[in-house]
């Protein structure tokens, strides 16, 4: 096959994208589960919120998922929300995508290509062991990076050209 219209009809439903509109989404918390109704349609007693494009579009199209991580659809703008999904929303993408920010570097040794960072975030000081930097590197823009720790934990480092020359040297040696 090699057009998406040859595809069975039950294939071709995970294909399907379905854009939702805000006026008709109503984003609730019951029992500290977030839900998701759909006016005159129907309910998802649990429903989870994750960014299409969270690095380079994070405030527009957020996708949802029912409890068996199936697409329930997608809303283009959020902010269209009222206030209370909107609020839901931005709660559960908070936690989803926690990325502390790098403000200073106290210290960096790297030893048999482990690098171990002693660093002050917006979330307060903290100790990050690196394993393989190329592979755990995300370069952003020219001057923004993300880390990921050997813990899975992603930090991001906002403009490396204000770093020190010897971090930024680590950093711009294995992107």
């Amino acid at each position: 096959m090699s057009d998406i219209s040859e595809l069975p009809a039950q294939e071709l439903e995970a294909f399907e994208l379905r854009i939702l509109e805000p006026s008709e989404v109503r984003i609730f918390r019951a029992s500290g589960v977030t839900r998701l109704t759909l006016e005159n349609q129907r309910s998802w007693t649990r429903a989870q919120s994750m960014r299409a494009f969270p690095l380079t579009d994070p405030e527009h199209y957020i996708g949802f998922l029912d409890c068996a991580n199936k697409d329930i659809g997608l809303i283009v703008d959020p902010a269209q929300l009222d206030s209370e999904s909107r609020a839901v929303v931005e709660q559960d993408l908070e936690k989803r995508y926690f990325v502390p920010l790098i403000r200073k570097v106290y210290s960096v040794k790297e030893e048999f290509g482990t690098i171990a960072w002693d660093v002050d975030t917006d979330k307060g000081r903290r100790e990050l062991l690196v394993r393989n930097i190329r592979d755990n590197l995300q370069e952003l823009t020219s001057s923004r990076v993300i880390v990921t720790d050997v813990d899975g934990n992603r930090f991001e480092f906002p403009d490396i050209s204000r770093l020190d020359s010897r971090t930024q040297g680590i950093i711009l040696r294995n992107l």
